[in-house]
């Protein structure tokens, strides 16, 4: 089926030349599922992500990036009776690290009444695909947004991880930063204008592989001194040694940037994280633990 990108079927629309197939896709998209109430701990009312928004989960290893992905995710699939929000969500892993057991188990806590009947329809609004290289990656989301267009309560989509294959790229473009970058810019810019066009909200982790060698006093990063010692110092100062390192294209795409650290002042379960709008500069912390049952907001 040829997909008719949404942009051109707002200008079909204008000129009075909609087709039939088109005025219907326009009717499935505009129907979207808000994610709204995704997770009010983690986004308040005026912060919960919209349509089109791309979020980048940012932080060292073990910081509780896909544990949070875990957690939305089932958030996402869990049935309405049960606080879910009955939507799909298509999951791409690079790194091969996607535990559906821990996935199973998440849910198998938050369902009043669990079975394998429930569980397996649960996971039946979840679309995994696994990818080992940027251009696999390039590649997939190209073939997938027939499936962006035919599941209009498909809402979420993630990426774990983005930096997946930043030093291979980086090994096989040479000595050229073009040619080291060429094919994640290309990831960015597509994946930009399917979150816009199928009007979707994308959540995508990056590790923590650069940092900076000294603080500035002013600038951005000195806003995250306003965070004070304690809880949520630590995912400060990871926010405030981030230094980005993927490409132009990608950081010019995110809009929101939450940084994630573990908090050394609690529990070894207990993490923190920073989130940034990164227009306003405006800044939230909070504080989480990883039990069995998942990712628990202090």
């Amino acid at each position: 089926m040829a997909v008719t990108p949404l942009c051109a079927i707002y200008a079909l629309m204008e000129e009075g030349q909609l087709r039939g197939e088109d005025l219907a896709l326009l009717v499935r998209l505009e129907g979207r599922s808000s994610l709204k109430e995704i997770e009010p701990c983690l986004f308040a009312d005026e912060d919960s992500p919209v349509h089109g928004e791309i979020l980048e989960f940012h932080g060292p290893e073990g910081t509780g990036k896909t544990e949070m992905l875990y957690h939305l995710t089932a958030r996402c699939i869990l049935p309405k009776s049960e606080g879910g929000l009955e939507v799909e969500v298509m999951f791409i892993d690079t790194d091969y690290h996607f535990d559906m057991l821990r996935l199973v188990t998440i849910l198998e806590h938050r369902l009043s009444q669990s079975s394998e009947e429930v569980i397996t329809h649960c996971l039946g609004r979840l679309f995994l695909v696994h990818c080992s290289s940027s251009t696999q990656l390039l590649l997939t989301l190209y073939s997938l947004e027939t499936v962006f267009c035919g599941h209009p309560s498909l809402c979420l989509l993630i990426v774990d991880s983005l930096s997946a294959f930043y030093w291979i790229d980086r090994a096989n473009g040479g000595e050229s930063v073009s040619a080291q970058e060429s094919t994640l810019k290309k990831c960015s810019h597509f994946l930009e204008k399917v979150v816009r066009e199928y009007r979707l909200v994308l959540f995508a982790t990056t590790q923590s592989l650069m940092q900076k060698t000294s603080h500035a006093a002013a600038g951005p990063s000195s806003a995250f001194s306003l965070l004070g010692a304690g809880s949520g110092a630590a995912a400060g100062a990871s926010a405030a040694d981030f230094r980005p390192y993927l490409c132009l294209a990608w950081q010019q795409a995110v809009q929101r940037r939450v940084f994630f650290s573990r908090d050394d002042s609690g529990p070894r379960n207990q993490f923190s994280l920073v989130s940034r709008h990164l227009k306003s500069n405006s800044l939230k912390k909070h504080s989480f633990i990883i039990g069995e049952s998942g990712v628990q907001f202090c």
